[in-house]
């Protein structure tokens, strides 16, 4: 392999290598969980979590506060309709609950804004009251927060789930409608997709360059690509379909026939594979919290840094991978250029490019020779300047003529005898 071939095969690898990793850097903080525990860097955290739609009385979410030197709990515990909260302090206890103003919180994918300053205060999506709204007796630098497929500070429409052979990742489905999913992967893989009780296993089809499970010798999906599909529910007189769709198209490439409505889907892997799934939400899935508005002019200013510095990691690939792919270009056309250099001179069989570091080795050696030449080139210039005699003026040259000849006066008297 040649030198210029050594280079465009580098730089080809890197531009890959950098596009992956700028394009999941900003879905760090959208990873789903049931528990997590906030920094102490913010006093302003926005939570997102999946509000049931079968039981009104379960927990959505639990927010524990707790500060080991003032010997202070606070516990808050969020359902559809009502907040539990409870106050320790020492040996104190302090029970409270609250309706929740309106029809309460809505189901599906609900976002929440909490806030622990002078004041601690939990906001929730849709509901004009806050849901908490106390002094804040606990001064806790770090929150506790428990629920279900809960995120924290994440800035985009989608939630993403790590996905292993270990045990089935489930994502909530809020019952018919059309739900945008995509399965990445550092390597390939055969995802397997359950619907109610019937399975999928995603494959690849390398005709139309998408995910199908029309196949009985599955592919296996090809690493580092995005693999979009749409799982399309709808509820029929006396069944309940699901259609999975594929393509620019929306080609079908799977369905399913269930006898009754489902509120989830799960992914599991094979044979130690490991990916991740993302869930596209759309506009009506996730609305802003109300308070969002009605920020301090600190917490704006900091929001809009932050938006700032989100649009520098949002954009940033796309002006790395400009530069990297002029310099590609560039290395390319240098490539071909050589090559037909070569090839007109005819000496493409008989030449052979050195190595990058025998070529680094020739240059030092050229110029090492060059210095040690202009060095021995000074030196003989410098020497012939001493040893060259001086001009002889005309006297001299006249004092030398009479006292060699020794008959300068009868050469000057010529009549003198």
């Amino acid at each position: 392999m040649t030198y210029k071939n050594m280079s465009f095969n580098f730089v080809l690898h890197v531009c890959l290598l950098c596009t992956t990793a700028f394009c999941f850097q900003f879905q760090k903080d959208c990873v789903s969980g049931r528990h997590f525990e906030t920094d102490s860097i913010g006093t302003s955290w926005d939570v997102r979590a999946w509000v049931p739609k079968e039981d009104e009385g379960a927990r959505i979410l639990t927010l524990v506060s707790n500060n080991d030197a003032r010997l202070t709990v606070r516990k808050i515990d969020v359902t559809r309709t009502e907040v539990r909260t409870l106050f320790m302090q020492g040996s104190y206890r302090e029970r409270n609950t609250s309706l929740i103003a309106g029809e309460g919180i809505s189901p599906g994918w609900q976002e929440f804004r909490v806030t622990s300053d002078s004041r601690f205060t939990v906001w929730a999506a849709g509901v004009d009251e806050p849901l908490v709204d106390v002094e804040d007796e606990v001064g806790a630098e770090k929150i506790d927060i428990k629920g279900s497929n809960v995120t924290v500070n994440c800035r985009e429409p989608l939630t993403v789930w790590n996905v292993s052979d270990v045990g089935e990742t489930a994502v909530p489905l809020e019952g018919p409608g059309r739900y945008n999913l995509t399965v990445f992967s550092r390597s390939p893989s055969l995802p397997v997709l359950r619907l109610g009780a019937q399975r999928r296993v995603l494959s690849w089809d390398p005709k139309g360059s998408t995910i199908t499970t029309f196949t009985t010798e599955p592919q296996a999906l090809p690493g580092f690509i995005q693999h979009n599909f749409t799982v399309d529910c709808s509820q029929a007189e006396n069944h309940f379909s699901c259609g999975l769709l594929a393509g620019q198209n929306d080609t079908l490439v799977g369905s399913v026939s269930l006898p009754h409505e489902i509120y989830s889907l799960s992914f599991h892997g094979r044979n130690g594979e490991h990916f991740i799934v993302i869930f596209q939400h759309t506009v009506t899935d996730v609305d802003a919290p109300p308070t969002s508005l009605n920020n301090s002019f600190e917490e704006n200013v900091a929001s809009r840094g932050y938006l700032f510095y989100e649009q520098i990691l949002r954009y940033a690939p796309i002006f790395v991978n400009a530069i990297l792919a002029v310099a590609v270009a560039v290395l390319y056309v240098k490539n071909k250029k050589l090559k037909m250099v070569i090839a007109d001179a005819g000496l493409k069989d008989s030449i052979q490019e050195p190595s990058v570091w025998r070529k680094l080795f020739w240059d030092f050696l050229e110029l090492f020779k060059r210095k040690k030449y202009k060095q021995r080139e000074n030196s003989q210039s410098t020497k012939t300047r001493e040893m060259k005699p001086l001009k002889a003026n005309a006297g001299d040259k006249d004092e030398a003529v009479t006292d060699e000849g020794g008959d300068g006066d009868a050469l000057q008297n010529p009549g003198h005898e």
